[in-house]
């Protein structure tokens, strides 16, 4: 009798366990949307927030597991390095997308970064290993450089903006990411499928909010019809950084300034040929980045690491230079990285083209829903390397090979 009562207890513990493991594992999704939307920050969502209606962006926050606070673990975040770190699980040091732009060493031109320079797998990459290929990975974006990256190195297909001049709205992502569902029977099956969609929300104005609700509206309740809220895991990010009106600080008398890379890049070569003689020791110069002609410098025998100490006092007695970073070893960057004055901006003076210097935003959300996920708000920090190895985890597959961070949930 007494056997009896302990096996019933047992019974009765393994149950709760089994219960609450219910609980907390999610059921495993048929199909994954993972959007990333360009410049979506926290503070407007709750600005916003009143003109929504019940089916989108709202729908996401009241019964999504959102988390409050995220951020890039790195600085100098474009659309590309985002991306490229979202579906990686890791960042630019190691899958080596540093920008949408970076100059080849050897033709001393710019590249447009696409698969073929990451150099690490991807979340996609991983479906497609760990399921033998039946898994199908499908991407839609504006460009044709952020859907290939979003999509990776195995993709089955990739939808983009053809027309540049005819510019994609929200509506024609949305248009296209449904397409792409039936055409391609995406959730169809219990072999789960990706979609990775790119929307942006950079006007920062009510009305690119409110088209943004209705098209996750139209998303959403697309995939409810066809494929189950059950069977659907939503990830929402952004991408961590905003464009800055510099005309603003001018009107409100804030510290601001350009900053000239070309003209560094020609007072530093000439300050080096006072010191060594003259020559071309600055090879290239291309948004912050300045390129060193190494082999000069070695034909020369001079101290590379002395060279670099006075590069440094140099650059940074120039107006707007706040800090110079070296990187030697790291394939799509430039040997002397400078981060100018908060509130400066870059030009290059030959060419005329401006770039416009991204500050990480104070707060954006990753929110998951669907798929059982419960509804839950995290305000503890997160970064969005934990997004690719909590799809990994909800789709029982191994996360990227350069991921080291925790699943989310």
């Amino acid at each position: 009798m007494r056997n009896k009562y302990l096996y019933i207890t047992l019974l009765a513990v393994l149950g709760f366990n089994f219960e609450a493991q219910a609980q907390t594992n999610p059921k495993r999704p048929r199909l994954v949307v993972n959007i990333t939307i360009d410049q979506l920050r926290s503070d407007y969502l709750d600005l916003f927030e009143p003109s929504f209606g019940n089916d989108g962006l709202r729908r996401l926050l009241q019964e999504g597991m959102v988390f409050e606070n995220a951020s890039y673990p790195f600085r100098d975040i474009d659309f590309a390095s985002a991306i490229s770190s979202v579906v990686s699980g890791t960042t630019p040091y190691y899958h080596t997308i540093t920008a949408q732009q970076w100059i080849d060493r050897q033709s001393l031109r710019p590249v447009f970064a696409s698969p073929e320079h990451l150099a690490v797998s991807t979340i996609g990459d991983e479906l497609k290993m760990g399921t033998q290929g039946l898994g199908k990975v499908y991407a839609v974006a504006a460009s044709k450089e952020i859907a290939s990256l979003s999509a990776g190195h195995a993709a089955d297909g990739i939808y983009w903006n053809q027309h540049p001049k005819k510019k994609w709205t929200s509506g024609d992502i949305t248009a296209q990411a449904i397409q792409c569902i039936s055409a391609g029977n995406l959730g169809q099956d219990t072999i789960p499928d990706i979609l990775f969609l790119n929307y942006e929300a950079g006007g920062n104005d009510a009305l690119s909010y409110t088209s943004l609700d209705e098209e996750i509206a139209q998303l959403i309740g697309h995939t409810d019809s066809t494929i189950g809220k059950d069977n659907t895991l939503f990830i929402v990010t952004s991408t961590g950084y905003s464009d800055i009106n510099f005309s603003q600080y001018e009107n409100y008398h804030i510290p601001t300034g350009t900053f000239y890379i070309n003209r560094t890049g020609n007072l530093l070569n000439m300050y080096f040929g006072a010191l060594w003689g003259q020559g071309q020791y600055i090879e290239a110069a291309f948004k912050n980045h300045l390129y060193l002609n190494r082999q000069l410098f070695e034909s020369r025998r001079i101290n590379l690491s002395e060279a670099i100490q006075k590069a440094e006092a140099f650059i940074m007695q120039l107006a707007g230079a706040k800090k110079v970073e070296t990187h030697f070893f790291e394939p799509h960057t430039g040997d002397l990285v400078i981060e100018v004055a908060p509130g400066w901006q870059l030009q290059n003076e030959d060419t005329r083209v401006t770039y416009p210097y991204h500050y990480p935003l104070a707060y954006f959300p990753i929110i998951i829903f669907g798929a059982g996920c419960p509804q839950q708000t995290v305000k503890t920090p997160v970064s969005i390397d934990r997004i690719a190895p909590s799809i990994a985890k909800a789709i029982r597959i191994r996360a990227p090979n350069a991921c080291k961070a925790e699943p989310l949930f």
